[in-house]
């Protein structure tokens, strides 16, 4: 094994390391290999528990280089020896444990494949694809070469909202939808906290809600262009329901009456110059995606009843909305960065147009405001942690993980109790609290809540606390895991006013 320096601590955004140790090659054989597919939401705060649970010195990380500007979007892989003394129970004394994640497709990969023992691709480390990168300490693997992915069922599953949702419009594409009763008959399904969702829109159409919001008189004269939370502009739910759904497909649609009750005349009139297109663009996710079962399911009410609307999913050129379906986060952040910069990109503005867009984010993205979008105001409420945690914020789901029960092939031994100790432990307050740090924007803390099914408290004096980031209200009221639910304080948990 080769002498490598490996960091002693997280660095913000990877998990590289320095000081002198002995890490885990690709080339070594690990005694425990886990596979997990899924939802990235996760990923962090997986990350973070494993550099709090390896043996000191001996973690390697792992990225997939398919998209050199986001490696290990696709695909990460974490090795290293865990300390037996942090998971008990363990066969083997400190064994070394290979982790594998395909985040590749979604939360949808973290559902039916698990469900139903469907072999997918997973990232090898050993076909000669992994090279050290020498600024991040990180490994960086190929994909594309015969060998680097291999085909295997995964152990395990999590995704951004409970299985039962991928059916009906959150079926992926070319796959049938999930029988919410071989759910309940094949499946553990655990809840691994909260992460609060949002619609953010593109810059200039901000700047305009702000002028017309100063206008109506429900933001402060001095709110354009401020991203704090006092002058974060607000939508309805209803509104934004029928901006997603299509409904409304042009911006001048929408009316503004002034604070004395006088009408101003529509919405496009607070352009100031920022838009040459006047039709709705949708930087929307593709169907199997966490983040719209989420806005799905919060928002319109889908797969909730049977009589929910849908999200539009194909464009009108002439009427509107124009809707770009994407495939992953960073596309999102692309989507609504060029909509309002008249740039391209995304390769989903081809006429390079200046447009108002609205997209689908959870609220650990662009808190460094990078591309050219911001979150807004739902019903007066702004997708903060502390809002989301008081009952004041809708749009925020449980994830969860899932594994297949022991009769149904599912993992057993060692391998189960690495599991289970991820689906604990990654979503406890210490974890997410660390992760929260790199998410603080200008209007507060967005990211991710630890849930009191999992055993934890919320603060008995019922104020939100960053360091102890406990969400006292759930969609598990005693019964399983449910986002169609509408969420209630848990048993005996205290609460604000």
């Amino acid at each position: 094994m080769q002498l490598k320096r490996i960091a002693a601590a997280v660095a913000a955004g990877s998990l590289g390391f320095c000081g002198q140790s002995w890490a885990l090659e690709p080339s070594a054989s690990p005694d425990i290999e886990i596979f997990m597919s899924g939802a990235s939401a996760q990923d962090g705060n997986v990350k973070q528990l494993f550099s709090e649970l390896c043996v000191a010195g001996t973690l390697d990380v792992y990225l997939d280089n398919s998209n050199p500007s986001s490696p290990g979007a696709a695909h990460t892989a974490i090795f290293c020896q865990i300390d037996s003394t942090k998971v008990t129970g363990l066969s083997v004394n400190n064994p070394k444990v290979l982790f594998h994640k395909r985040s590749a497709g979604g939360s949808a990969q973290g559902v039916g494949p698990v469900l139903d023992e469907q072999a997918i691709d997973a990232m090898a480390i050993n076909n000669g694809n992994c090279a050290k990168d020498a600024a991040s300490g990180n490994w960086l693997c190929g994909i594309s070469q015969s060998g680097d992915l291999i085909k295997k069922v995964s152990d395990a599953g999590v995704s951004d909202v409970n299985p039962e949702l991928f059916r009906g419009i959150n079926t992926p594409d070319g796959v049938a939808p999930v029988d919410p009763a071989k759910i309940a008959q094949r499946l553990d399904v655990v809840s691994g906290g909260g992460l609060v969702f949002n619609t953010p829109v593109t810059k200039s159409l901000r700047d305009a809600l702000q002028r017309a919001q100063i206008d109506k008189g429900t933001l402060d004269q001095d709110c354009e262009g401020q991203d704090t939370e006092r002058c974060m502009p607000s939508l309805s739910k209803q509104q934004i329901a029928s901006l997603l759904t299509g409904n409304i497909g042009k911006w001048s649609a929408i009316k503004v009456v002034d604070k004395g009750g006088q009408p101003k005349g529509d919405l496009t009139q607070y352009a100031n110059g920022s838009i040459t297109d006047d039709k709705v663009y949708i930087c929307r996710r593709v169907n199997g995606s966490g983040t719209q079962a989420t806005t799905n399911a919060k928002l319109l009410n889908a797969p909730c009843t049977d009589s929910a609307v849908s999200p539009a999913s194909t464009s009108n050129p002439l009427a509107g909305p124009v809707v770009v379906l994407n495939s992953g986060s960073g596309n999102v952040d692309t989507c609504l960065d060029d909509f309002n910069q008249g740039t391209n990109n995304s390769k989903a503005n081809a006429s390079s147009a200046k447009a108002w867009a609205i997209g689908v984010q959870s609220t650990e993205r662009n808190n460094s405001l990078k591309y050219n979008y911001r979150f807004i105001a739902i019903d007066g409420a702004a997708p903060t942690l502390a809002n989301a945690a008081n009952g004041h914020y809708l749009d925020w789901a449980e994830v969860t993980y899932q594994w297949r029960k022991t009769a149904y092939n599912g993992p057993t031994g060692d391998k189960l109790k690495l599991i289970q100790k991820i689906a604990s432990d990654a979503g406890s307050p210490s974890i997410i609290a660390k992760n929260n740090a790199k998410y603080v924007h200008p209007f507060g803390a967005g990211g991710y809540l630890a849930a009191t099914t999992s055993g934890n408290s919320a603060p008995a004096d019922g104020k939100f606390d960053a360091n102890n980031p406990v969400n006292p209200y759930t969609h598990a009221p005693g019964l399983s895991l449910d986002n169609c639910r509408v969420p209630v304080i848990d048993a005996n948990q205290p609460n604000q006013l």
